[in-house]
């Protein structure tokens, strides 16, 4: 229900002043619950974005702004066990309690000088709670598309008509000092990133590309999710040969000889 419910995305992209089309919840109790949140987001977005605006430079200004959930985006680092937040600040508990969200609402601010991200309850409680990556230190970045189809049913059918398709997208990149941010990106998410990198001036030095750039050795293997994946899934098939192996070993090979 919560993807249904969250309305973070939806206020964002309204402060960003596109034009989203509302999509009418199936319930009239889920109806009541995500206009509820929505006008409670959108109160608690304004002071945040005011928080956000007070760490601006005097020539510093927001261009726009970028929501991630974990419904949409990435959960690894936000959900379950990650997810947990004790809030310190009344505002921090208020928040939590009008939108039932502990970690999973995060903000990536694209400024004319840098980018700005936070997890939004982490924020609230402490203004200090943000990283700063200014474009001048980004020399790469990771704009991957992926792409996953499943068939098409028609109405009730169940006949077949052809494929759907579904795209998201791998954001990556580390500043010259080492820090790493890796992300799950929606179309959407990544046309805005495309957008930025075309029309902020001081992103347009930037190379982009779909594989993964570290400056140290030592952060290529410890600090790429790809090359993790791909080594978990090397091992797996290893493992899988030997006990292959071990079976034929020890349960065939010895009636056959």
């Amino acid at each position: 229900m919560a993807i249904l419910t969250n309305p973070f995305i939806d206020v964002v992209n309204a402060m960003n002043g596109f034009n989203i089309k509302y999509v009418d919840k199936p319930t009239p109790e889920l109806r009541r619950i995500y206009q509820a949140r929505r006008m409670s987001l959108e109160i608690i977005l304004q002071r945040v974005i005011k928080q956000a605006t007070a760490l601006l430079a005097p020539d510093e200004k927001i261009i726009n702004l970028l929501p991630m959930t974990n419904e949409d985006n990435s959960a690894a680092a936000t959900d379950g066990v990650m997810g947990m937040y004790a809030p310190h600040t009344q505002a921090a508990r208020n928040y939590i309690k009008s939108q039932d969200n502990l970690r999973g609402n995060r903000l990536m601010i694209f400024t004319n000088q840098r980018i700005i991200f936070f997890i939004v309850v982490e924020f609230i409680d402490d203004p200090s709670a943000y990283f700063s990556y200014r474009y001048e230190d980004l020399q790469h970045i990771k704009l991957k598309q992926h792409e996953m189809s499943v068939p098409k049913e028609s109405g009730d059918s169940h006949v077949f008509t052809g494929r759907e398709y579904s795209y998201w997208y791998t954001f990556d990149f580390e500043t010259a000092d080492g820090h790493i941010f890796t992300e799950i990106l929606t179309r959407r998410n990544a046309w805005l990133v495309k957008k930025n990198l075309l029309e902020i001036p001081g992103m347009q030095h930037i190379d982009v590309s779909d594989k993964v750039v570290r400056h140290q050795l030592l952060n290529m293997l410890l600090g790429n999710v790809n090359m993790q994946l791909t080594i978990f899934q090397w091992q797996f098939w290893v493992m899988l040969v030997v006990v292959v192996l071990i079976v034929l070993f020890i349960y065939v090979l010895p009636y056959i000889f």
